[in-house]
């Protein structure tokens, strides 16, 4: 039983794809994963990208873990965006296959009503479980668009499909008024990927443990169980505590204030937790990932 580590590391397409690489070398994290290049969609990248790409991997010795598609959800209903999407997976597939990952994130389309439209759901759903089962690939489906999870398990029981998995999201389902616990109970079978991050019920970025969702007894669900999937160690600290607010003047000037007092106080508050005993110490966004990471290699006893 072993657990691989991996994030995207790019702080939401913000940064360039060597940093990334520097970051998961620096903090020991096992895999990378993708979905932009150098703030650009992959589904936009040329062959020369992709080859400078897998140049700076090597060079890096790293490996993919998962790549998100990044494709939106669409209409349930309406075949040309459904077209449109597909034909975006299959692109997606053959791009996996020069990465050498089997792990593709895909998001449910929009619909209304589960049961009702489980035929055409059902329907549209196999076109993807196709072609990722023709390239051996496995699809994890990113919660989204506030379904619960006893859709996400039914949609699962229904399609019985060997090539279908969650990404789990404690804070997805904590925002969406779901039990974490219960979430988990009716999905733990399905679960190949973790979103190891923790929030408080104001949307604040805590430190794993600090915040709301429960997430040291699921990684205690998750150790009983004998997980063996991927970790993904993102969190939304960088854009919370260290990304400068946009410099507003008059009637926003005090907004501004409040957010800038708002941002300081959290770094603070971090800066005491990481380091205890060090109190002119300042943490770094540095700091928190190489914190969080540590934690992750305690739990898990990597």
């Amino acid at each position: 039983m072993k657990q691989t580590i991996t994030g995207f590391l790019d702080q939401e397409g913000k940064l360039k794809f060597n940093q990334q690489l520097e970051l998961a070398n620096k903090h020991n994290i096992d895999q990378i994963s993708l979905r932009y290049y150098n703030q650009k969609p992959l589904i936009e990248i040329n062959d020369k990208e992709v080859k400078e790409m897998l140049v700076l991997l090597k060079d890096h010795r790293l490996k993919v873990g998962i790549i998100d598609t990044l494709i939106k959800p669409y209409d349930v209903n309406s075949d040309a965006k459904y077209k449109e999407a597909l034909d975006e997976f299959k692109y997606m597939v053959k791009l996996a296959d020069k990465f050498k990952t089997n792990y593709l994130i895909l998001r449910l389309p929009i619909f209304n009503d589960v049961i009702k439209e489980l035929d055409v759901i059902k329907a549209r759903l196999h076109s993807f479980i196709d072609v990722a089962n023709k390239k051996g690939k496995k699809i994890l489906l990113m919660p989204d668009q506030g379904y619960k999870a006893n859709t996400y398990a039914y949609l699962l029981k229904k399609l019985k499909s060997n090539n279908l998995y969650v990404l789990f999201d404690p804070i997805y389902f904590m925002d969406i008024q779901e039990s974490t616990t219960t979430a988990y109970r009716l999905l733990k079978k399905n679960i190949e990927a973790f979103s190891c991050h923790d929030q408080d019920h104001q949307g604040t970025p805590k430190l794993i443990g600090y915040g709301k969702t429960d997430i040291v007894s699921l990684f205690k669900k998750l150790i009983r169980d004998r997980f063996s999937g991927f970790l993904l160690v993102d969190n939304e600290f960088y854009k919370a505590v260290f990304e400068e607010p946009e410099h507003k003047e008059g009637f926003f000037k005090k907004m501004f204030s409040k957010t800038k007092k708002k941002k300081e106080a959290q770094k603070d508050e971090l800066s005491k937790k990481i380091f205890p005993n060090e109190e002119t110490k300042n943490v770094t966004y540095d700091d928190i990932l190489d914190n969080q990471v540590k934690v992750l290699h305690v739990i898990f006893k990597k």
